[in-house]
């Protein structure tokens, strides 16, 4: 299976909303990739998306809504790859490479910077990634299942308990730790993650 090509998750480009809202969406995004979420202010958004406070608000309550709003979108593009792979004609072992290699497109799409501005002490932020995260779960949670109906996965396995290695380990990727075992590397830390998760400590199967 191509897995590469098949898990390759698209940026969004937000022209299907409003001409100003794309505008602010797509500027923020830059501005967040160079300088972090929690550096970059509504009216740095404003004055390089050329648009006025009086627009911005017209579509985001705040700069937090704006994240909230760039953050769903992301997912959403990203699901769309995560079922495109679930639905593949492809076994377990080929359809959990492609979940790797879908891991590792999203990831090199956010920059180091905007990762690590993400990942602090915001307890807002957090809450959005705690929303996230648990939007992935529920689709893993359909994934295993639908696995373990076809035999895939072993039959003594309880699903619940699959999700909660899932969970507790996602959670610790995410920690400063974990960003500070890896120097800030979070590709490597996201692939290593995903590996492990699928393959446990013998990693993946190395290809022919």
């Amino acid at each position: 299976m191509p897995h590469r090509i098949l898990s390759e998750v698209k940026l969004p480009d937000f022209k299907d909303r409003p001409k100003k809202e794309g505008d602010i969406l797509r500027t923020a995004e830059d501005l967040f990739m160079q300088f972090g979420y929690n550096k970059v202010t509504v009216e740095e958004i404003c004055r390089e998306a050329n648009v006025s406070k009086v627009t911005f608000y017209k579509y985001f309550s705040n700069k937090l809504a704006l994240l909230e709003t760039y953050l769903e979108e992301r997912l959403r593009v990203g699901m769309e790859t995560f079922h495109r792979i679930s639905n593949a004609d492809a076994n377990l072992q080929e359809k959990m490479q492609a979940m790797v290699a879908m891991k590792q497109s999203a990831v090199s799409k956010f920059s180091p910077v905007f990762l690590n501005s993400i990942q602090g002490d915001d307890e807002d932020v957090m809450v959005l990634m705690a929303k996230w995260s648990e939007m992935s779960v529920g689709a893993m949670r359909q994934f295993f299942s639908t696995a373990q109906d076809r035999g895939e996965i072993h039959p003594d396995y309880n699903i619940e308990f699959l999700l909660h290695v899932w969970n507790v380990l996602g959670t610790d990727a995410r920690s400063k730790e974990a960003a500070d075992i890896y120097d800030g590397d979070w590709l490597k830390l996201s692939t290593d993650f995903m590996n492990f998760l699928c393959f446990g400590t013998t990693g993946p199967p190395l290809e022919a």
